[in-house]
């Protein structure tokens, strides 16, 4: 099921950054060995720019292991570095670094942009191709800074449409069927190490299998969009 429920009514690219309140960091839900397995078979998804080290590969897998050990005491991790704990989530993961760089990936389920294209640059160029996000990204450093000092997670919802496979290219559809995905994306800051984590919970749906009220807000989220964002968010 997808988290519709979490946007507005109409479309924007703003932030719209919440508190996680009482939501768990990481989710893991009766899809977990659907998403993993998808994620072994995955190729081209793993990514470091020369900035990672091993000091913050060592610094993610001590928060994480924290993290889980918190949410999810009664399952055993046994991940020992970040290769390793990305396959063993069913988010994907980004780093972004405090110098406005993005120095590792671990993406499986990328929503319509490849990986490989991403990694090493800044915030500003990542979200570039994004229409109606000139005025946002003018305060990139902004946004680093808060994902780095985020020691206290929080969250922010996208969604978007793809055609011909479900969660990943591993699950081929029909070319002409549409999906709905949607995105919870978590940030995760370790400041002590001028990093912040950024996860990202994907969700998929077949469109004709959402509901009437789904596909009400969906055509309003599409009659509210300029132009040249329904060129490069409506497939």
């Amino acid at each position: 099921m997808i988290d519709w429920k979490s946007y507005g009514p109409i479309y924007t690219v703003a932030p719209g950054i919440k508190k996680i309140e009482n939501l768990p960091i990481i989710e893991f839900d009766d899809q977990e060995d659907r998403y993993l397995n998808l994620k072994k078979k995955s190729k081209d998804n793993i990514y470091f720019d020369d900035l990672f080290s091993e000091k913050h590969n060592k610094a993610i897998c001590d928060k994480f292991n924290l993290i889980l050990s918190n949410e999810y005491p009664q399952k055993n991790f046994n991940f020992k570095n970040f290769i390793e704990l990305g396959y063993s989530l069913q988010e994907d993961l980004a780093v972004f670094h405090r110098s406005n760089k993005l120095i590792a990936l671990h993406v499986s389920f990328p929503s319509v942009w490849i990986p490989k294209e991403k990694i090493g640059l800044s915030f500003a160029a990542v979200h570039q191709p994004v229409p109606g996000m000139d005025t946002f990204l003018k305060n990139e450093d902004k946004y680093v800074q808060m994902m780095v000092e985020a020691t206290n997670p929080i969250i922010r919802y996208v969604w978007g449409e793809h055609y011909g496979y479900f969660l990943s290219e591993q699950e081929p559809l029909d070319p002409k069927t549409k999906v709905m995905h949607t995105e919870r994306q978590t940030f995760i800051g370790i400041p002590d190490h001028d990093i912040g984590v950024f996860l990202i919970r994907k969700k998929v749906m077949l469109y004709k299998d959402t509901s009437k009220n789904f596909k009400e807000w969906y055509q309003k989220q599409v009659d509210s969009m300029s132009d040249e964002q329904k060129k490069y968010k409506i497939k």
